[in-house]
């Protein structure tokens, strides 16, 4: 195609912003494994009152316009909270997506990248969806299976686009996909473990208790916090974003699907396990109205849904390497595996995982689960 009908627009009013929403769901609506996320989730992800994330954000939003038509879109953005725990000048780019057009595909890289540079940053991550604690990566492997819920989903030409704008790789990250009711019986270590978490008097696990949920959540996160603190690009949750997490978890939440260990009675793990709504969604093109809602309730509620994701887990790092934790760990996944199966679940991704996690890698692994999705995050240099 001639460029001299493609322009980059950034965005400056609303209806701009209803068109950068509506975006993927024309680009990908007749792709089989694509997975339209529910529209007033993805408004509110995009909404700085809605969305604390975005309380330590400043963004430029562009479309890439052909002619009359809009065919790709991305985010440039500087995440404070990043650069106040990396001391980094970096910027992000993320929301990239649009048509096989690499023409398109270049440019809006380029105006993502000119609008760091006036913004001063000295290096460019991404992609991501405004931090790593949100959806992250460019999907480079596993393209012929659906995204779970709050997973990216990608064309397989992103990548080497992503490549000849002059960025190259920062790190992986893989996704696990658990067969419930396969990989039986464990291997040994797996079975040693959890025997001696059974036998060891100090150490014990309960369900999450609804009635105090945002206080469960906040301790949760402590742990989680504390255990991924050496993670490559981590951000902490700040008290605010954990309140609107336990506000959006909470009706996804069934008590015997998270967990929370503890060793000498002290909270130091935990793990949960959330539906995949996208599965549930699938047909309704992201919209609960007029039907969509009664749909989605009862594929929820009263049909079930047999894909789950765990999207959160965590170890304190005083237990990483010892056998009281390294128990608790194996006792959690077993357990929640076969509170799943009782509830029809048959399929759990655990996600997202880095490509240097060598003890979680072992831990899916030891489950039986397989590494049957990439993503990469990219960087460059300015």
């Amino acid at each position: 195609m001639g460029s001299t009908n493609l322009k980059i627009v950034p965005i400056k009013d609303d209806s701009q912003l209803r068109a950068f929403l509506n975006l993927p769901y024309d680009l990908y609506k007749d792709d089989k494994n694509w997975r339209a996320p529910l529209r007033i989730e993805r408004k509110s992800h995009l909404s700085p009152d809605k969305n604390p994330s975005l309380k330590k954000v400043k963004d430029q939003k562009f479309l890439a316009l052909r002619g009359s038509q809009y065919v790709g879109r991305i985010a440039a953005f500087i995440n404070y909270a990043h650069r106040e725990e990396h001391k980094d000048e970096a910027g992000h780019f993320g929301f990239l997506d649009y048509e096989d057009d690499a023409e398109a595909g270049a440019a809006l890289l380029a105006a993502a990248e000119d609008w760091l540079k006036a913004q001063g940053s000295k290096i460019i991550y991404g992609p991501c969806n405004w931090s790593v604690n949100e959806e992250t990566g460019l999907l480079i492997k596993g393209f012929d299976t659906p995204p779970v819920v709050l997973m990216p989903y990608g064309r397989d030409y992103y990548p080497e686009a992503v490549e000849k704008a002059g960025f190259s790789k920062a790190t992986d990250m893989f996704a696990f996909q658990a067969a419930l009711f396969e990989g039986y019986p464990r291997p040994r270590q797996t079975q040693t473990m959890v025997k001696l978490a059974e036998k060891d008097k100090r150490v014990s696990f309960r369900r999450v208790d609804l009635r105090n949920f945002e206080d469960e959540v906040a301790l949760s996160m402590s742990i989680f916090n504390d255990a991924w603190a050496d993670n490559w690009g981590f951000i902490p949750f700040s008290d605010t974003q954990i309140k609107h997490m336990a506000s959006e978890m909470k009706p996804l939440i069934d008590p015997d699907l998270y967990l929370i260990g503890e060793i000498d009675g002290d909270p130091v793990a935990f793990i949960t396990m959330i539906p995949d709504v996208n599965s549930a969604a699938h047909g309704l093109n992201g919209r609960l109205f007029p039907f969509g809602f009664a749909k989605l309730l009862y594929r929820l509620k009263v049909k079930g849904v047999t894909q789950g994701r765990i999207p959160l887990m965590g170890l304190k790092q005083h237990w990483h390497n010892k056998r009281q934790g390294l128990a608790l760990i194996a006792q959690l996944c077993e357990t929640i595996f076969s509170n799943a199966r009782g509830k029809g679940y048959t399929h759990c991704e655990l996600s997202w995982i880095l490509e240097d996690n060598s003890s979680m890698i072992r831990i899916c692994e030891q489950a039986s689960a397989k590494n049957y999705k990439t993503y990469r995050m990219y960087e460059k240099h300015l």
